[in-house]
């Protein structure tokens, strides 16, 4: 069957976005201040719709619990965590104008603009003095004036605040998420009455001060992650998830893959890489299996998203080993998604530094759980899906963002055919009867209909629901197919 769309490009992804207010830059009337933005009303209910299936697959799928933790904690749990020692980016700041520059991204940029992908590659495990080096063989130039870049300091991305009358105690906003659900995993397995292995998520606000927040929703200050902390006993293989056994044919299931240090994508099976030690255990595998469920569920396609394996140089201070989830946007690859082996770290550290036990007792045995996370963008991801599923449709002349029921803003758009009382008194009464059936409705009745079928096929619902005259006298309505343009009259009551 013939297809007339064509995909669209970033460019025309950012402007859907602005000309339909799915975000809008924080504070914009005042000159607005980067990596912050707002959600608007299509925005904010596509990202629920991401969260409400994050939750389905990796809290109630799983028998898994979620929590919600302060934004805000003491300098204490920062530098147990290690985020005050090696939370840092290089920095580059222009000695003329004083504009900051974030020196890898930058370096990066110009040797992929350049074809060069083994030196952006190497941009990744550069020390200071070799960025240093780069960044003035490269002879980069300061963004807003001009001037030659020549230094390179390492830049803590921490946002502090003082808590207090008298600001006394110094603390910071979170990070990440994850620190919260260390700080509380020992009561919470206590009260619960929990057996390892158990996950404990939440989905909330991070802040980092980025140096040069750019690409929209990709580098951020303010932002939102979906994190997955899943305890577990390091002496015994972690295959009983919620009452039942790890099928071990999911392993089967072939992923994009990058191995360290290396450009390109291969299909390989999880069980593959379980074989090969790139993946810690069973666990760790079983939730890579789940990410592209999860991401395959929203509607993106296969070749879309990508696994790509960190090499030791590259991981955090945390980690025994990082696999790294990477969607396109535009005409990139950006990680959107982690998946880390964080062993005992962070309860190890947090004990000593506190003088707190945070051992727990698991089958009468007392012992510090490792741990296995699994950490989302939320923000990213939106964008990723965003970019992957708008199209423009020349037979229409509009474009058309092609979202599931998984991801779709609303369920149906309900459109009264023309603007007569009898019409829409009808059209907010269907809505008001779907809304009690639990559907997601949006109610438009100004504009011609063409201009209305347009709209919602741009936000990406599904199904436009026309209330005609007909309707009045038998209560049949047109369900319109938003990617095949099809209409079918059906009875109301059969979505009643």
């Amino acid at each position: 069957m013939y297809d007339p769309m064509e995909k669209e490009d970033l460019g025309a992804t950012i402007n859907l976005m602005n000309r339909r207010g799915i975000i809008f830059p924080s504070a914009q009337i005042y000159g607005e201040v980067g990596g912050f933005y707002d959600y608007g009303p299509i925005g904010l209910k596509i990202k629920m719709r991401i969260e409400s299936l994050w939750r389905k697959i990796f809290i109630e799928g799983l028998g898994n619990i979620e929590i919600e933790t302060s934004l805000i904690a003491p300098q204490q749990v920062f530098e147990a965590s290690g985020h005050l020692k090696t939370f840092a980016d290089p920095l580059s700041i222009c000695a003329k104008c004083g504009y900051s520059h974030r020196t890898d991204k930058m370096l990066e940029e110009y040797y992929t603009k350049n074809a060069d992908m083994e030196t952006a590659d190497k941009v990744r495990h550069a020390g200071i003095e070799e960025l240093k080096k780069m960044l003035i063989d490269a002879e980069l130039k300061c963004e807003r004036c001009g001037a030659k870049l020549e230094s390179v300091e390492m830049f803590n991305l921490m946002l502090a605040t003082k808590v207090g009358a008298l600001g006394s105690q110094q603390s910071y906003l979170r990070p990440e998420t994850a620190q919260g659900t260390f700080l509380d995993f020992k009561n919470i397995f206590r009260i619960y009455g929990l057996k390892l292995p158990i996950g404990i998520g939440q989905i909330g606000k991070s802040f980092r001060n980025e140096i040069s927040p750019r690409n929209i929703l990709v580098r951020m200050r303010e932002f939102s992650q979906m994190e997955l902390e899943y305890f577990f006993d390091p002496e015994e293989e972690a295959t009983i998830i919620n009452g039942a056994e790890i099928d071990k044919n999911l392993f089967k299931k072939e992923i994009n893959f990058v191995y360290a240090n290396e450009q390109d994508a291969k299909k390989v099976s999880i069980s593959k890489l379980l074989e090969e030690g790139r993946i810690p255990n069973a666990l760790f595998g079983y939730l890579l299996y789940l990410e592209c469920t999860f991401i395959e569920s929203l509607g993106l396609d296969v070749d879309a998203f990508r696994f790509k394996e960190l090499a030791k140089d590259e991981l955090p201070h945390y980690s025994k080993g990082n696999i790294d989830m990477e969607a396109k946007i535009g005409n990139r690859y950006e990680e959107i998604a982690g998946t880390a082996y964080r062993t005992d770290f962070d309860l190890k550290s947090h004990e000593a530094l506190s003088k707190q036990d945070l051992h727990v007792y698991n089958n009468e045995k007392k012992l510090l759980p490792h741990v296995v996370e699994f950490a989302m963008g939320l923000d990213r991801t939106l964008l990723a899906l965003l970019s992957n599923s708008l199209y423009k449709d020349d037979e229409r002349g509009w474009e058309v963002l092609k979202l599931n029921g998984n991801s779709t803003p609303y369920d149906f758009a309900i459109l009264p055919l023309q603007k007569d009382e009898k019409l829409i008194g009808k059209a907010a009464e269907i809505r008001d009867a779907l809304i009690k059936k639990g559907y997601s409705v949006l109610y438009a009745y100004t504009g011609s209909i063409g201009k209305r079928y347009a709209k919602s096929d741009e936000i990406g619902i599904n199904k436009a629901m026309t209330i005609d005259y007909t309707t009045l006298e038998d209560g049949t309505v047109t369900i319109r197919d938003m990617l095949t343009t099809k209409q079918d009259r059906i009875k109301l009551e059969s979505l009643l």
